[in-house]
């Protein structure tokens, strides 16, 4: 499949199915969540705001795995191949639910929560739209401008602890100058 062969009706439906997906996976999710513990908050909170922190809950599996979203077969023969399988991930974020299948390491933490600024900053139905129209438009998973992001500032994070930075403020930045 090549990018051409989507139709704006086509994306549209994308949007709508991946949307529900992450509210659905939110819902399960969150009442079986807690807010960040102390210890985990710490690691994190110089880069984002109180509010996203305050609002920001996460789980552990333990050993147990999310499994594949109902459109993942579709997704790995859009991309040839080149889609995650989610039990080989992680983490993932649903809206302000970080689900971890094992132990909660800063890095994966990191990285999930700032696919939550995302949606938080963007607001979650942009988020979705960018993200499936990044998808689109590449036919990589790792090439969606948000994971590109994502990523970029995890690596950052990484690298350099004394280094602090507003995750929204980066957020803000990539929106005004159009790279999503």
């Amino acid at each position: 499949m090549t990018p051409q062969e989507f139709t704006q009706a086509k994306i549209a439906a994308m949007v709508t199915g991946v949307a529900a997906y992450m509210r659905q996976e939110r819902d399960m999710y969150v009442r079986h969540s807690e807010s960040l513990a102390t210890r985990l908050r710490a690691t994190i909170q110089a880069y984002f705001s109180p509010e996203l922190l305050d609002r920001l809950k996460a789980i552990t599996l333990h050993g147990a795995r999310i499994p594949p979203p109902p459109f993942y077969l579709q997704a790995k023969e859009m991309s040839g191949g080149r889609f995650p399988d989610f039990v080989h991930m992680a983490s993932i974020t649903y809206i302000d639910v970080i689900v971890f299948h094992d132990e909660i390491e800063p890095r994966a933490l990191f990285h999930g929560t700032v696919h939550a600024a995302q949606m938080s900053v963007l607001g979650f139905e942009k988020y979705v739209d960018l993200y499936v129209r990044g998808f689109v438009k590449h036919l990589s998973w790792l090439a969606i401008p948000l994971e590109e992001q994502a990523y970029k500032l995890e690596a950052r994070f990484a690298a350099d602890p004394e280094d602090k930075f507003s995750v929204e403020a980066e957020i803000k930045a990539w929106l005004e100058e159009g790279r999503y």
